[in-house]
């Protein structure tokens, strides 16, 4: 992306915002959508990831964990290759649980054309009450 989807993400991320759910295509690389302003957020912690794994050590899920305004924030990703992949989303937001406060702000970076027959603010909403999703475009 660009500097300008920088400058957009930093003004929507707020105190109150504790993470970002980020689905794909595809197993993340540098070129992914999304992963330039995803980095910066996580003060570089995805590009060092990427570098340490070679190709065949790539997950269909992802966590990563960095902190905002004094809190955790985190970023759980998930390759969706089929409609019956979504369910993947949950295992690393299960590992984001306890980071997830009463009330606080989930971001939906849906970067995954196989999503289109799910309705994703749904599902996330019906398995995790206590926090508010919103859809983020980058």
């Amino acid at each position: 992306m660009s500097d300008s989807g920088i400058e957009f993400l930093s003004q929507l991320i707020t105190p109150n915002t504790c993470g970002i759910v980020w689905l794909t295509d595809d197993l993340l690389d540098y070129e992914t959508p999304g992963a330039y302003e995803v980095n910066y957020l996580l003060n570089g912690s995805l590009t060092r990831s990427l570098a340490e794994k070679d190709h065949e050590d790539k997950f269909s899920t992802n966590f990563f964990l960095g902190d905002s305004f004094g809190k955790p924030f985190f970023v759980a990703h998930t390759v969706i290759k089929s409609k019956d992949d979504f369910k993947l989303v949950y295992e690393p937001l299960n590992v984001a649980t306890p980071f997830m406060r009463e009330g606080s702000q989930v971001y939906i970076l849906n970067r995954s054309k196989n999503t289109a027959n799910i309705n994703v603010l749904k599902e996330l909403k019906n398995k995790h009450k206590n926090v508010t999703f919103e859809h983020l475009t980058i």
